[in-house]
């Protein structure tokens, strides 16, 4: 599979038990059974929403809870115990696989690392010139603490929105741009390589963020 197949979106499966094709892969449409293979499927294809980054959210929210109501051990409290376990195990990686797709971040470098790319362990790099401007936000943030300046903790929070809204839409361009590239490895690996750098940067903002929370 190429990489246009690979993000154009999920293709029809077959059921494990009664070998229907099927379009939804946690649940059978024909004999209602659960997936057992559902558990280890990548998160895209588990709820049946396209391997790309820019993705419907209320779309994959209402996947995700169709999905919910047939795969929680909850409406199955009457079957055996190995049906029990299945349906555990399933309904953990619908809440893991909707956990990560619906925060874009977290979205960014899971596809990022499906595509061959870099996991943040193994490449910390940001864009030339970020950490220089993010420390001086931090020093700017912890004056405003200190000096109890509400407005001026709102301006930086606001500042910090902006960019970190602006590296996910750069991160969406990169991706499109890697679904249009040519087949040459050298591209695409240094388009993967920038994606991880703004992911990078994003997880700093957010760290800033999240020092502004209540």
């Amino acid at each position: 599979m190429d990489k246009n197949d690979k993000l154009r979106g999920a293709a029809p499966v077959k059921c494990s038990l009664c070998h229907a094709e099927i379009n939804n892969t946690v649940v059978c449409d024909y004999c209602k059974s659960v997936n057992p293979g559902a558990a280890v499927m990548d998160y895209f294809t588990l709820l049946g929403v396209p391997e790309t980054f820019r993705i419907d959210p209320d779309e994959l929210r209402r996947r995700y809870l169709a999905l919910s109501r047939h795969a929680h051990p909850d409406f199955h409290a009457q079957d055996g115990a190995e049906v029990q376990q299945l349906h555990l195990q399933v309904s953990s990686a619908l809440n893991e696989a909707y956990q990560t797709l619906r925060d874009p971040a977290s979205r960014a470098a899971y596809l990022l690392e499906r595509l061959g790319g870099k996991s943040m362990a193994q490449d910390k790099s940001v864009p030339e010139g970020f950490l220089g401007t993010m420390m001086m936000m931090r020093e700017e943030l912890e004056e405003a603490r200190q000096a109890g300046d509400a407005d001026e903790r709102e301006r930086l929070g606001a500042v910090l929105q902006t960019q970190h809204d602006g590296l996910l839409r750069h991160i969406g361009d990169l991706f499109e741009q890697y679904l249009q590239a040519v087949a040459c490895r050298a591209v695409t690996q240094d388009l993967l390589a920038d994606i991880r750098k703004q992911v990078n940067a994003v997880s700093y903002v957010k760290k800033l963020l999240s020092q502004l929370e209540p």
